[in-house]
């Protein structure tokens, strides 16, 4: 009999010998410990593009309708007081009431002529993140039949 026979402990060493060099499975640990380090920047980034795009939508979203409410007032008065309305309840509807109750977000418009609710005119309302320096700017015309 050429062969040893291998008796149980000796079988129990070569087994585990086996098992510690085998290498199966070791591509999915190198691929990990490559790829996971230049995934997670790409996750923040992506974090803050849609922190940022979304900030932006909703800005415009309320300069929007700042510059509607503006526009379908009776004078210049209830515009002014219905545009500061609009200006804080939906800053609180769209999670900006922080912001303006600390002053960081403000906001003016501008007329093209004198009184603003005149037929045809051009109302600008600009709004203006200080914290992040994101300015606004919705436009909109009176009705000419105002």
């Amino acid at each position: 009999m050429g062969q040893q026979l291998l008796k149980t402990g000796d079988k129990k060493r070569l087994s585990i010998l086996n098992a510690l060099f085998n290498e199966s499975g070791s591509a999915t640990v190198e691929f990990i410990s490559l790829a996971l380090p230049l995934f997670i920047p790409l996750f923040f980034y992506l974090h803050s593009f849609a922190s940022i795009s979304d900030s932006q939508a909703n800005l415009h979203t309320l300069s929007r309708e700042m510059a509607r409410a503006f526009v379908t007032s009776e004078n210049d008065e209830v515009a002014d007081r219905v545009t500061y309305e609009v200006f804080v309840k939906g800053a609180n509807v769209l999670g900006l009431g922080v912001e303006v109750g600390g002053g960081e977000l403000i906001y003016r418009y501008s007329c093209s002529q004198s009184p603003c609710i005149s037929p045809n005119n051009k109302i600008t309302v600009t709004l203006l993140d200080n914290k992040s320096g994101v300015e606004i700017s919705t436009v909109e015309y009176v009705s000419p039949w105002a």
